[in-house]
C-alpha cells in the first residue's frame, strides 16, 4: 500500500523539487525520508558526498535508507534506467508496497552534462510504471542552469514545494511531445574529417577506426566506440535511406564519430533508452545497445535525415 502524496496512485509518481539552500533541501528531502522510513519503505537516495553527509546527519534512522554514493549509476541514461530497474525488481520481489528514490542527475553546475537527461526525465515518466516507484527529483536552484530547470519542470507531473505543498504540474509534456535539448554540434564537426565513408560495411567502418583511433584514446573506450560504431552503421543500413555517410574525427584525446543516414530516424521518442526485444528487425535494438556503453551518445534528427553521434576519450566538449 502506497503512503504520503502518492497514495492511490498506480506506477511511477515522479516529482519535482526545487530548493536554493541547504534549508529548503532538508525541508524537501528529509520528510521524504522520514515518512518512507516510518511506512517500512525502501529508501534510496543518491546524491554528492556532502550532500549524502547531510542528510544522514539529518535522519533519525539513516541506517534504514540505501545511499548510493557512486556516480557511475549517472553514467549514461540508459544505465542508470536498467540499474535502478533491477533495484525495484528486487525490492518488489521482497513485498515492498512503495520504493523512495530521490537523486541527483549531472548537469553543468555540478560539474556533468545534462545531455541525454532530458529524455531520461522524460523517459521514466512511463518504462517505470510496472513498479510503486515515487521518485522525488531535486534541482539545486543555486547551481543548475536556467535551461536545466525548465526541463526540469517539463518532465514532471507534479511538483512539491518546501513548505511540504504538492502539486499537479500544468507545465508538464508528455513524452511524445516532449521538446528536448536542441542538438549541439561538437567542434570538431566544423573540421574535415579524418576519413569519410559513403555506403560501407560496418566492418569497413570498424577497420578504419581501428586504423585511426590506437593511441588516441584509451584501449577500453576504442574498444567501445568500435562496438558502437558497428552498431550504428548496421542500424542505418538496415533501417535507414542512403546514402548512409560515416564521419570519423580525432585529436590525441578524443573520438568523434557521426553516422548519417537520409531515413526519418526511430519514431520512438525513448529509442535507445529502454530494452526492446532482440531482433534485428526492430531498429530499437541497435541504439539500446549504443548506450549502455561508455560513451556519449546524441541522436538528432532533421530535415535532412537522421544522424548517430559518437564521443569518447578524456575530454567531451
Amino acid at each position: 500500500m502506497r503512503t504520503g502524496a502518492a497514495r492511490g496512485q498506480a506506477g511511477h509518481f515522479h516529482e519535482v523539487g526545487f530548493y536554493g539552500s541547504d534549508i529548503e533541501f532538508r525541508a524537501l528531502i528529509v520528510p521524504f525520508a522520514e515518512e518512507g522510513i516510518a511506512a517500512g519503505e525502501p529508501v534510496i537516495i543518491g546524491y554528492d558526498n556532502r550532500k549524502n553527509a547531510l542528510v544522514r546527519s539529518w535522519l533519525t534512522d539513516p541506517s534504514a535508507v540505501t545511499f548510493l554514493a557512486d556516480k557511475s549509476l549517472y553514467a549514461t541514461p540508459s544505465r542508470a534506467i536498467a540499474t535502478y530497474r533491477r533495484l525495484f525488481e528486487f525490492h518488489a520481489a521482497m513485498g515492498a508496497g512503495q520504493i523512495r528514490i530521490t537523486g541527483e542527475l549531472p548537469h553543468p553546475g555540478n560539474g556533468g552534462s545534462f545531455e541525454g537527461w532530458d529524455r531520461y526525465e522524460a523517459a521514466v515518466n512511463t518504462v517505470w510504471d510496472d513498479f510503486p516507484v515515487w521518485g522525488l527529483c531535486l534541482y539545486d536552484t543555486a547551481s543548475a542552469p536556467a535551461g536545466v530547470l525548465d526541463f526540469a519542470e517539463r518532465t514532471h507531473p507534479r511538483i512539491v514545494s518546501p513548505s511540504g505543498a504538492h502539486r499537479a504540474n500544468d507545465r508538464f509534456q508528455e513524452a511524445a511531445v516532449f521538446e528536448g535539448l536542441t542538438f549541439a554540434s561538437d567542434p570538431l564537426e566544423q573540421t574535415t574529417p579524418m576519413i569519410e565513408l559513403v555506403d560501407r560495411s560496418a566492418a569497413e567502418a570498424r577497420q578504419a577506426l581501428a586504423q585511426i583511433g590506437r593511441g588516441q584514446v584509451a584501449d577500453t573506450i576504442l574498444e567501445d566506440l568500435l562496438i558502437g560504431v558497428t552498431e550504428a552503421v548496421t542500424n542505418a543500413l538496415l533501417h535507414g535511406r542512403a546514402p548512409v555517410t560515416v564521419r570519423f574525427w580525432t585529436t590525441p584525446d578524443r573520438i568523434v564519430i557521426t553516422v548519417h543516414d537520409h531515413g526519418r530516424g526511430p519514431a520512438d521518442p525513448l529509442a535507445g533508452l529502454v530494452p526492446t526485444p532482440s531482433s534485428r528487425a526492430n531498429p530499437g535494438l541497435g541504439l539500446w545497445l549504443i548506450h549502455q556503453l561508455d560513451m556519449d551518445v546524441a541522436l538528432k534528427h532533421a530535415d535532412d535525415g537522421f544522424t548517430v553521434r559518437l564521443r569518447g576519450g578524456t575530454t567531451i566538449g
